[in-house]
């Protein structure tokens, strides 16, 4: 029997259960195909004045166990608020006998249980994911915070499901992203994309961080691209996980969306199928 689907509270929540092993899954195959197309860090970035890293909502720990593999002079910390992500994590760090990364349980949206200046470089990828539009400014300050004079925080966020050629798919977006505008997590106020794009350059300013840099990056999931099988696997998963909080927003009865959800899936394993998806990195420098 597979584990029952908790609807999270909607305010300041993850968007689906984080103590759920299916999502768990879903986060480590995400991770990996993320880190193979849009690479571990920015590409203009000189890495080798950066020794301790902190990974924010690192969940499986995919990222920061690859980066710890990658760089084992570096000295990698990552924190997640799920109990399962954190156990899960620690086992392999351990297993594996990876000695430079370590994993705590902590929330991300609470003030970070962390000195002043403790950090050369700070990583938040798909945090979008458990803050409200009005917690961003309180993760970005302590951010600024926790790093050194010099170091960097380096962000990256989806804008929504992807621009597709599949009508199922579309809708299916529309209702995502509705769904996390009614739960505050959109900065735009209508339309199917969530606005992160257009804001985060300026929220890095405000915090206090020096030109922050922008780097676009498209993962065409069409089928019969390279990216296409993980990117339908996750996206098989993902809408099935999202269903109890789409359903509870009301935006679409349980047997439309069950309806819903086969032809989405029909018409992406259709050798016609077309779609992309669009992500933005925004890294900034704490002055020195």
């Amino acid at each position: 029997m597979s584990n029952p689907i908790h609807v999270p509270e909607p305010e300041g929540s993850y968007f689906v259960d984080a103590e759920n092993v299916a999502e768990m899954a879903r986060l480590t195959k995400q991770a990996r195909t993320l880190s193979e197309h849009l690479g571990l860090f920015p590409e203009r970035l000189d890495l080798s004045q950066y020794h301790r890293i902190l990974d924010i909502g690192c969940g499986p720990g995919e990222w920061a166990l690859e980066v710890a593999r990658s760089f084992p002079a570096k000295q990698i910390i990552g924190i997640d608020s799920s109990n399962l992500m954190i156990n899960y994590v620690r086992y392999i760090t351990e297993s594996q006998g990876v000695l430079n990364a370590q994993f705590q349980l902590m929330d991300a949206r609470q003030p970070l249980v962390f000195p002043d200046a403790s950090f050369d470089l700070v990583s938040a990828r798909f945090i979008s994911g458990f803050l409200t539009t009005n917690m961003w400014p309180q993760i970005l300050r302590e951010c600024f915070r926790i790093l050194r004079p010099g170091g960097i925080l380096c962000s990256c966020e989806p804008e929504n499901l992807g621009s597709t050629t599949s009508p199922s798919l579309t809708r299916y977006n529309h209702l995502v992203v509705q769904t996390l505008r009614l739960a505050g997590q959109c900065f735009s106020p209508a339309g199917d994309q969530a606005g992160t794009a257009a804001i985060m350059p300026r929220l890095f300013r405000e915090a206090g961080f020096q030109q922050p840099q922008q780097g676009g990056y498209i993962i065409n999931f069409s089928a019969g691209m390279p990216a296409y099988l993980a990117t339908y696997d996750n996206l098989k998963t993902l809408m099935k996980l999202l269903q109890p909080l789409i359903v509870q927003n009301k935006l679409i009865t349980q047997p439309e969306i069950d309806v819903l959800y086969a032809r989405t899936l029909e018409e992406m394993e259709d050798e016609s199928f077309c779609a992309a998806a669009f992500f933005q990195r925004v890294w900034g420098k704490k002055p020195e």
